[in-house]
C-alpha cells in the first residue's frame, strides 16, 4: 500500500486487465501528425512520456472513426489500414513504459466542417440549415447509423489489432453520440427520438457493435456528460438513466460534462480558473450511486491530496487527468513517491487547447516541453562544462532559469533585490482566483530553494557586484515596474496601482474605477467585485483583455456577469477628481463615472537598465521574460528555459 496516497496508488483489475493505480490520462485534442493524418516521432514521443510519468492509461486523443466522413476538425488522425504500422508503433510506445494504451473514437456529427470532409454535408440526428455557416445537416436514417455503427467498430477492431488494450467511445460533449442522447439536438419523431429509451437506441447500437468486434477482454470505456447544463439539453437525472443502460455493456463509465460544441459551454467542459477544482465531480458521484462499472471523474482535478479525497470518499473510481499531465507528465510518479510538491502545477490557462483550435505549435504555458518531446530529449543534455551562472532577479523567470541551470549541472547563484522570491507572483497569495498561479509560483520557490542554488536575498546588482563574481554566463531576469499614466488627479490618495490593492484592501472604497481592460485590470476587477465592490472597468480600446485566450476570456465575461461588473471600451481617461472619473469618447463627448476610489493597470515598463550595463560582463549574457518586454507569465518561463539551456 501506497503510504502518500493508499486509494490512488492501489493496483485494480477490470476483468483481465490490471490497472498499476487509479489515474488516467484523459484524451486531448490530436497533434503532430503527419499530412496523411498520421502519427508522427513527435506525436508518439509525446505520449509515450504520459506512459513514463506513471499514468495507468495514457488515451490518444479526440479520433474520427472514419477519416473520411467523420471529422470534427481538418487536422484529425487518420485512423485506417494504411494508419497501421504508426498506429501500432504508437500503442507500443506507451506500453513499453508499463501503462495501458486506449485511444478515443469520436465522430463529429452535425458540428463537422465539410472542408474537412471534401466537401461533403456533415449527418446527424435531424436534417436543418447551420445557423452560423448555412450548411445544410443531413438527417441520418437508419442504414446511415448501420453504417456509422460500423465504422466505430472497425476502428475499435483496428485498435485492438495495432495493441491497444481499451478505446474510448466519446459519447459526451455535444457530439455525435451524444447529439442522440441530448433532446437538444435530437427532435426526431420516430423510433430514435422522444423518449430516454428512444434516444438512446443509435448510442447503444455502436456499443453493441463495437463489443461483437471487439469481444469482451477488450475493454470499452464510455465517455458522457452527467449534465449538458444548458436549457434543452441532457439533464443529471436522464444522465443517471442513461448510465444504468450502459452498465454492463461498457466496462468503464466516464463522467465529464457541459458541452464542448458551444463556447459558453465549453468553459465547462476544459474548466477554466473561474470554476472551482474538480467541479464535476458530483455528477460522478451521483452516478456512481447507480452503477456496478467503475466510473471516472473528470475536470481540473491536479492535486494529488484532491484526487485521494474523491477515491477515499467513494465518489468516484479513477481520476481522469488532461492538463495536469501536460503541465507535468510525472505527475503521478512524482505523486507515488511523496514528491508532490515537485509536480509542476498547470495554471487552467488553456493556452495548451486554444494554441491547438488556432493551427499553432501545441504546448503547455509551463512546460517547455509539451509537445517537443522527440527533439528535447537529445537537445537537452547535462551540461559538458560548468560555469559559474549568475542569475539577477528572483521572479518566475529568473527561478525558472536557475533551476534548469543548476539541474544541468552549473554552479548558480540566483540575485534577489527583496527579502523574498516570487517578483510579481506574490500577488497570487491574496486572490482566491489565482490559486493555480500561486501554485506554481510556490512550486518555483520549492524547487529553487531545494537545489543547490546560492540565493543571496536584499542584493541589488551593479557592474560593480558583477565584476567581483565573475560569472561565466549571466541571466538578466529583472522583470517590470507599472506604467503611471500621466493623467491629472492620477496622485490622489484614492489612486492606486493593481498590484498594491491585494496588500492592503483599506485603500479601495465601495465603488471602483480600473483604468485600463487588459487581463491585470481584468482580473484585478474581479477580484475587487467579488470582495462585494462595485466595480466599472474603462479601456481605451473597442475590446477588454484583448490578449486572452478565447476560452479564458469567455470564462472571465461568465464571472464579470455574476458579478455584475460594467465594462467601458472605446473611452479615454481624461481627469480623477475625489467623486470619480471623467472618460472621453472618440468624438471628445465626455461623461463621469462616480466612485470613491480608482485603481490603474495600464502596462508594465521593462526593468532593463541592466541588460545594456551588463552585455559584455560575461561570455554568455541573456535578458528573459518582463525585462525583455512585458507579457504573461509563459513567454518568461520559455525564455528563461532556453537561456539555461543554451549554456551548453
Amino acid at each position: 500500500m501506497n503510504q502518500y496516497y493508499p486509494h490512488l496508488f492501489e493496483p485494480f483489475t477490470i476483468k483481465k486487465t490490471t490497472f498499476r493505480n487509479h489515474i488516467f490520462s484523459a484524451p486531448n485534442m490530436m497533434c503532430h501528425m503527419d499530412a496523411n493524418g498520421f502519427p508522427t516521432d513527435y506525436m508518439i514521443a509525446y505520449y509515450a512520456e504520459k506512459a513514463k510519468g506513471g499514468a495507468a492509461v495514457v488515451t490518444v486523443g479526440d479520433t474520427p472513426v472514419d477519416h473520411e466522413h467523420a471529422p470534427s476538425n481538418p487536422r484529425s488522425f487518420n485512423l485506417s489500414y494504411e494508419a497501421l504500422p504508426f498506429i501500432s508503433e504508437l500503442a507500443m510506445a506507451i506500453k513499453s513504459h508499463g501503462a495501458l494504451a486506449s485511444l478515443e473514437l469520436n465522430h463529429g456529427g452535425l458540428y463537422n466542417p465539410p472542408e474537412a470532409m471534401g466537401g461533403m454535408n456533415p449527418i446527424g440526428p435531424v436534417s436543418f440549415v447551420r445557423s452560423w455557416d448555412g450548411v445544410e445537416v443531413i438527417g441520418m436514417d437508419e442504414a446511415m447509423m448501420n453504417t456509422v455503427a460500423d465504422h466505430f467498430a472497425d476502428a475499435a477492431e483496428l485498435l485492438k489489432i495495432a495493441g491497444f488494450d481499451m478505446c474510448l467511445l466519446h459519447g459526451g460533449h455535444g457530439w455525435l453520440l451524444d447529439q442522440f442522447i441530448s433532446p437538444l439536438f435530437n427532435t426526431r419523431t420516430d423510433a430514435y427520438g422522444g423518449s430516454l429509451e428512444n434516444r438512446a437506441k443509435f448510442p447503444l447500437m455502436v456499443i453493441d457493435r463495437v463489443r461483437e468486434r471487439v469481444g469482451d477482454d477488450f475493454l470499452i470505456e464510455y465517455r458522457m456528460s452527467g449534465s449538458e447544463e444548458i436549457k434543452g439539453g441532457l439533464t443529471a437525472e436522464e444522465a443517471i438513466e442513461f448510465a444504468k443502460m450502459i452498465d454492463g455493456k461498457v466496462d468503464i463509465i466516464h463522467v465529464s460534462a457541459a458541452l464542448d460544441t458551444e463556447e459558453a459551454q465549453a468553459v465547462h467542459t476544459h474548466p477554466t480558473i473561474f470554476l472551482p477544482h474538480g467541479v464535476n465531480v458530483h455528477y460522478a458521484a451521483e452516478i456512481k450511486k447507480h452503477v456496478k462499472s467503475p466510473v471516472v471523474t473528470i475536470g481540473s482535478i491536479s492535486d494529488p491530496e484532491m484526487a485521494e479525497q474523491i477515491l477515499a470518499e467513494g465518489r468516484a473510481d479513477i481520476i481522469g487527468m488532461t492538463r495536469a499531465l501536460i503541465a507535468d507528465p510525472y505527475w503521478p510518479e512524482k505523486a507515488r513517491l511523496g514528491q508532490s510538491a515537485d509536480i509542476n502545477p498547470c495554471l487552467r490557462c488553456l493556452d495548451c487547447l486554444t494554441g491547438m483550435h488556432t493551427g499553432q505549435h501545441f504546448q503547455c504555458a509551463v512546460n517547455p516541453w509539451t509537445g517537443r518531446e522527440f527533439r528535447m530529449r537529445n537537445y537537452v543534455q547535462p551540461a559538458k562544462e560548468k560555469k559559474n551562472v549568475l542569475i539577477i532577479g528572483g521572479g518566475p523567470g529568473g527561478m525558472k532559469a536557475a533551476i534548469t541551470a543548476a539541474s544541468r549541472g552549473h554552479k548558480v547563484t540566483l540575485a534577489e533585490k527583496t527579502d523574498t522570491l516570487g517578483g510579481l507572483l506574490k500577488f497570487t497569495d491574496y486572490d482566491s482566483l489565482k490559486v493555480d498561479l500561486m501554485r506554481y509560483k510556490n512550486h518555483l520557490i520549492h524547487m529553487t530553494q531545494s537545489m543547490p542554488i546560492e540565493i543571496e536575498y536584499n542584493t541589488e546588482v551593479t557592474s560593480e557586484y558583477v565584476a567581483k563574481k565573475q560569472p561565466d554566463a549571466i541571466i538578466i531576469a529583472t522583470g517590470s515596474t507599472p506604467i503611471t499614466p500621466r493623467i491629472p488627479g492620477i496622485d490622489l490618495p484614492s489612486v492606486k496601482h493593481a498590484t498594491t490593492v491585494y496588500t492592503d484592501l483599506s485603500i479601495v472604497g465601495d465603488s471602483v474605477v480600473v483604468i485600463g481592460g487588459g487581463l491585470v485590470g481584468c482580473e484585478t476587477g474581479l477580484f475587487l467585485a467579488e470582495l462585494g465592490k462595485a466595480v466599472t472597468i474603462v479601456e481605451m480600446q473597442d475590446e477588454i483583455a484583448p490578449e486572452a485566450n478565447w476560452m479564458h476570456k469567455e470564462g472571465m465575461m461568465q464571472a464579470f456577469a455574476k458579478q455584475n461588473i460594467t465594462t467601458v471600451t472605446g473611452r479615454k481617461v481624461v481627469s480623477i477628481s475625489e467623486n470619480g472619473v471623467t472618460v472621453a469618447d472618440k468624438n471628445n463627448e465626455t461623461t463621469v463615472i462616480a466612485s470613491d476610489s480608482v485603481v490603474y493597470a495600464i502596462g508594465m515598463r521593462p526593468n532593463n537598465h541592466l541588460v545594456d550595463e551588463l552585455r559584455d560582463s560575461a561570455p554568455f549574457v541573456r535578458a528573459v521574460g518582463d525585462c525583455v518586454r512585458a507579457r504573461k507569465v509563459s513567454p518568461a518561463i520559455y525564455e528563461a528555459y532556453y537561456a539555461a539551456v543554451d549554456l551548453a
